[in-house]
């Protein structure tokens, strides 16, 4: 089965996240708009399709499916899938719950080559950097791949499809991140949750396999 660890969100953040992807999905129009417009005279056919193409330019996650990944497993065996719920039972029981910022929007890996837009924290909560280095070497002894990367707490909201400009992406980011950092949006971190992601032709469906609490302090 394909498999990831990760912290589930509660509602009203995935509500929060669902508003912001409508926003941009309507600064994406107007960009499109404003390309488009101009050149028209009548050419309903040219305008029908580019239009088209811009709503297919992102993928934007289900609100449902938002969640804020620790670790990606991929193809897991039944051997490993017990081996990992030991991992994480035995890591939850020293570690403290901790709260994530909504503050910061960007994208992975770049402006120029945009393939994930993301909404996350500026800082990676220390109980939580220590939890993600350890599921790091100890997932690693059950045949699960280190991640070569460093670890940023972020929530996927959407997926490129195609190349977006740059300078206007920029402008749009800039935009949502004025207005989360004024919301303040934060929320405890009290369980990690392993889920199953099922793939379809709608999109994947996730899973709950199971959950572990963190320690009460």
């Amino acid at each position: 089965m394909r498999a990831f660890i990760a912290i589930e969100l509660p509602t009203e953040i995935k509500d929060a996240l669902s508003g912001i992807q409508e926003n941009l999905k309507i600064e994406q129009f107007k960009l499109l708009s404003s390309e488009i417009l101009p050149g028209l005279r009548g050419k309903m056919g040219n305008l029908r399709a580019k239009v088209d193409n811009g709503r297919e330019s992102i993928s934007w996650v289900n609100p449902q499916n938002l969640h804020l990944t620790l670790k990606f497993l991929g193809e897991i065996s039944c051997k490993q899938l017990n081996e990992i719920k030991q991992i994480i039972a035995e890591i939850v029981k020293t570690s403290p719950g901790f709260k994530i910022k909504l503050e910061a929007a960007g994208v992975f890996p770049d402006l120029h080559a945009a393939r994930i837009i993301w909404i996350g924290d500026n800082q990676t909560p220390l109980e939580l950097k220590q939890i993600t280095q350890q599921l790091e070497i100890r997932l690693a002894d059950s045949g699960i791949s280190r991640e070569q990367r460093d670890f940023r707490p972020h929530i996927t909201i959407g997926r490129v499809k195609s190349r977006l400009i740059p300078s206007d992406l920029k402008k749009a980011l800039e935009k949502i991140e004025k207005d989360i950092t004024e919301a303040g949006w934060k929320f405890d971190c009290r369980e990690i949750t392993l889920f199953e992601s099922i793939l379809g032709p709608a999109g994947p469906t996730y899973r709950i396999l199971d959950q572990f609490n963190f320690k009460i302090t």
